[in-house]
């Protein structure tokens, strides 16, 4: 008797707690699939199969849906964001301020075709995906973002985006994408499979099912936020290099730091990096670009642990403009008749020389061949009187770079 009564008095012991277990709360922000298009009847749709699957299991009570058709990643950023000329602000209805409002232990992104066709770049769509990533995440909770899908009405050209948009995501966000476009693409095309298209733009019922699958499989209500970054990498020009600096943010356990670069703010590849320091959480290391790409370049670091896991700093970008060559040191050994001088340049190439008094009047010319990175010329200057001059070199460009001496 005493043995029944105690498992009685678990049971209820274990329901109660089952009871008090707060539920978790489930948003979605997006474009017309996660509003449901294409389902028949509407509870045939991947979010609300969703729905219905965690609150079966007693996970959930409902999803907070704000998705609306027709919209692009634009909509959905965060409150105060303002984005550039002619591309819609972010839409207080349907955005991720929103989304938040529910607090939420996880939010779904779903963007899938529309900035495409509206021939948005993936760089601008992948910098809007990161920013409402980074929001949720800097509310402690989960994002997950959903890759592009193929869509038939769009051009060869738009479909080809979606594919590196697709690609581009699976990539930045790789614990936390759900991948839309593999199970409904038709094979050898980039198109939707016709087993799975409504209306060349949406997939049917069977398609809903298999985006259902890919969130089901992700046990998207387990584990806790991981932020792209909690390292503040900085990159900052310098006449002939870019230097990324960044400190250790926390870390104690071994890490390796690599930083990658990036033309488009789509496709990374590691440049260099370092070790990290062990227990020196407060480290700062630094990292020198000696061969940066010309106009704007991307950067982000990736931080990889010797479990096998791997994080991302947010992105950071920066103009460079190489001065291909330039004027270094400039001396005349011991006061004597020949002037020294290292010119700097980032290829070979010829220029022009050209010593010119304090009036402007040239007194000396003379042509030299650089070899880069550095070239040391020797000037013969014991003709001329004391006093101030003017050295000017003129690269095949054009460019003019001019440094003043003191003859003795």
């Amino acid at each position: 008797m005493y043995k029944s009564l105690l498992m009685m008095a678990f049971l209820v012991l274990l329901s109660l707690v089952s009871v008090c277990q707060p539920k978790k709360i489930i948003a979605v922000i997006g474009s017309s699939t996660a509003f449901g298009t294409g389902a028949n009847p509407i509870d045939s749709s991947w979010v609300n199969l969703t729905k219905k699957y965690f609150k079966d299991l007693g996970e959930i009570d409902t999803i907070y849906n704000i998705a609306l058709g027709g919209l692009t990643t634009y909509p959905g950023m965060p409150t105060g964001f303002v984005p550039p000329a002619g591309k819609p602000a972010p839409d207080p209805r349907y955005n991720v301020t929103t989304a938040l409002s529910f607090n939420p232990d996880v939010v779904l992104v779903n963007f899938p075709t529309n900035d495409a066709v509206s021939d948005y770049t993936v760089t601008e769509t992948m910098f809007n995906l990161r920013t409402i990533y980074q929001t949720v995440i800097n509310a402690g909770k989960i994002c997950y973002i959903t890759t592009s899908q193929p869509r038939n009405t769009a051009s060869p050209s738009q479909e080809a985006i979606l594919k590196v948009e697709r690609d581009s995501i699976l990539a930045e966000f790789p614990i936390y994408s759900l991948n839309f476009y593999n199970p409904v693409v038709a094979a050898d095309s980039l198109t939707i499979n016709p087993i799975y298209n409504f209306d060349g733009t949406h997939v049917n019922n069977g398609g809903h099912q298999l985006l259902f699958q890919q969130v089901k499989a992700a046990g998207i209500l387990a584990g806790s936020p991981l932020a792209l970054a909690s390292w503040s990498l900085v990159a900052t020009a310098r006449p002939r290099d870019i230097l990324l600096s960044w400190t250790g943010a926390g870390e104690t356990d071994p890490v390796v730091f690599t930083i990658q670069r990036s033309k488009d703010g789509v496709a990374f590849a590691d440049q260099g990096g370092e070790n990290g320091l062990v227990n020196t959480p407060d480290a700062r290391y630094s990292w020198d670009d000696k061969d940066p790409l010309p106009g704007r370049s991307f950067y982000r670091l990736k931080v990889s642990r010797a479990n096998g896991t791997e994080r991302y700093s947010p992105v950071v970008s920066l103009g460079w403009a190489a001065e291909d060559w330039g004027i270094g040191s400039i001396f005349i050994p011991g006061g004597g008749p020949q002037l020294q001088a290292e010119i700097q340049s980032i290829k070979n190439q010829n220029i022009g020389m050209s010593i010119l008094n304090t009036a402007g009047a040239p007194v000396l010319r003379g042509s030299y061949s650089l070899v880069a990175p550095s070239t040391k010329i020797t000037i013969d200057i014991s003709h001329l009187a004391h006093g101030t001059y003017f050295i000017t070199i003129i690269g095949e460009d054009g460019h003019v770079n001019t440094r003043s001496f003191l003859k003795p």
